[in-house]
C-alpha cells in the first residue's frame, strides 16, 4: 500500500483532546535514554481490569481456539462481571506456544472473543498448558512498532488486525544474537531472551519509579522519541508500568547496545506530541468494545482504542510516519514481505 492510500482524515476529537491534556514529569536518564512519566486528564469510565488482574478471577481465561489450535487466534472467555483490557504487545505464556497482542483490545463483561496474536516462541507447538497465563513481559520496543506498523496495513488492505508473523519470528532471532540467549533457548521464545539479562533489566527498573497519577510513559533516545504509552486509568497503568520500562529497557540494552548516539534532547517529546496533533488517521472495527483508530505523522505512526469519549489506550512509536520526511537519526520503516 502507497503512503497515498492512507486516508487523510484528521484525528478524532478525544484524541486531540487526550493529546493536548499529556504532562510530562522529570525523566530518568541513562547513557541518553531517557524514560519520563506521563500525566493527562484521567478518564474513570469505562472501568476494566488489566490481565494480571483478570487472570486471578474465576470466569476469565485465555487458551487455544480449538484442540489444534490457531497460530494467529486466541480465545478469551471474559464471565466476569467487569471490562478485561488485554494491552498490545502483552506476552501470553503456556498452551502451545507462547503469544503477544497485536493490538489493544478492551473485553465486555460476560463476553466471550477469539483475538489477533503473534507468536513469540517459533519452536514448540505443543500443549504446556491448558490455559494461558501472563508471562509478565511486554514485547521490546521495536517489536512494537514494527508490529504495529504491519497491523496497521493489515487493517487497511484486509480489514484485519494480522501481523507479519515472519517480520516477528525475524526480530526475536535477532533479540536473541543481540543478548546472547540463542544457545540456552530450545523453542527461540522471546521471553528467554529477556531472562538471559533479567539482572541488567531490574536494575534499570528499580531506578525507574511509578508516580502517583502516572498514566504514562515516554522514551527517548538521544533525539529521537522511541515511543510513548498513555492509559485513560492511572491504577491500570500501574499494574504495567515495570513491563513497559522493561521494554523500552530490554531494547535500549540489548538491542541498540545501551548508548545513543546523540546527547538526550529534552525538546524531542514536545516536538514528537505536535507532530501527533497534526495526525492523519484511519478508524476501523475493533474485536472488543470501541474503535481503532491508526494514526499517521511526520515523525511516527500509532494507534489508539476509543470508546465513546474516552481514549482508553494511545500507542504512538517514533518512525514509518506519512513519508514527508523520516526524523534525520530515523530510517525508513521496512516494507511488510510479500
Amino acid at each position: 500500500m502507497s503512503d497515498s492510500q492512507f486516508p487523510a482524515t484528521s484525528i478524532h476529537p478525544a484524541i486531540n483532546a487526550l493529546l493536548a491534556s499529556l504532562r510530562t514529569g522529570d525523566p530518568k536518564i541513562h547513557n541518553g535514554l531517557g524514560l519520563w512519566p506521563v500525566f493527562a486528564d484521567c478518564r474513570p469510565e469505562p472501568a476494566y481490569l488489566t490481565l494480571v488482574e483478570a487472570l486471578q478471577l474465576d470466569g476469565f481465561k485465555i487458551t487455544e481456539v480449538s484442540e489444534g489450535g490457531s497460530v494467529p487466534s486466541l480465545r478469551v472467555v471474559n464471565e466476569t462481571p467487569q471490562h478485561v483490557l488485554l494491552f498490545d504487545g502483552e506476552e501470553l505464556k503456556g498452551a502451545k506456544q507462547n503469544r503477544i497482542l497485536n493490538t489493544t483490545i478492551l473485553i465486555a463483561a460476560g463476553t466471550s472473543l477469539d483475538v489477533p496474536v503473534s507468536c513469540t516462541e517459533q519452536g514448540r507447538w505443543s500443549y504446556a498448558s491448558a490455559e494461558f497465563g501472563s508471562s509478565g513481559s511486554v514485547a521490546y520496543a521495536e517489536l512494537r512498532k514494527r508490529k504495529s506498523a504491519d497491523v496497521a496495513m493489515s487493517l487497511q488492505i484486509n480489514a484485519s488486525h494480522a501481523s507479519n508473523q515472519g517480520a516477528v519470528w525475524e526480530e526475536i532471532e535477532s533479540l536473541h544474537v543481540a543478548a546472547k540467549s540463542g544457545g540456552s533457548s530450545q523453542t527461540r521464545a522471546m521471553k528467554d531472551a529477556y531472562n538471559e539479562r533479567q539482572k541488567e533489566l531490574d536494575d534499570f527498573t528499580r531506578e525507574v519509579p511509578c508516580h502517583d497519577g502516572q498514566c504514562g510513559l515516554l522514551a527517548v533516545i538521544g533525539d529521537r522519541v522511541e515511543g510513548i504509552d498513555v492509559l485513560s486509568r492511572p491504577e491500570a497503568y500501574a499494574k504495567l508500568h515495570r513491563r513497559l520500562v522493561e521494554s523500552h529497557a530490554m531494547d535500549f540494552l540489548i538491542r541498540k547496545e545501551g548508548v545513543a548516539r546523540k546527547p538526550l534532547d529534552p525538546e524531542a517529546p514536545a516536538r514528537f506530541l505536535a507532530a501527533a496533533a497534526k495526525a492523519e488517521e484511519s478508524m476501523h472495527a475493533t474485536p472488543g468494545l470501541g474503535s481503532d483508530h491508526r494514526l499517521r505523522f511526520r515523525w511516527g505512526h500509532g494507534a489508539a482504542l476509543r470508546v465513546d469519549d474516552t481514549i482508553v489506550h494511545l500507542a504512538l512509536f517514533g518512525g514509518g510516519g506519512l513519508g514527508k520526511g523520516h526524523h534525520p537519526s530515523e530510517a525508513p520503516l521496512r516494507r511488510r514481505h510479500r
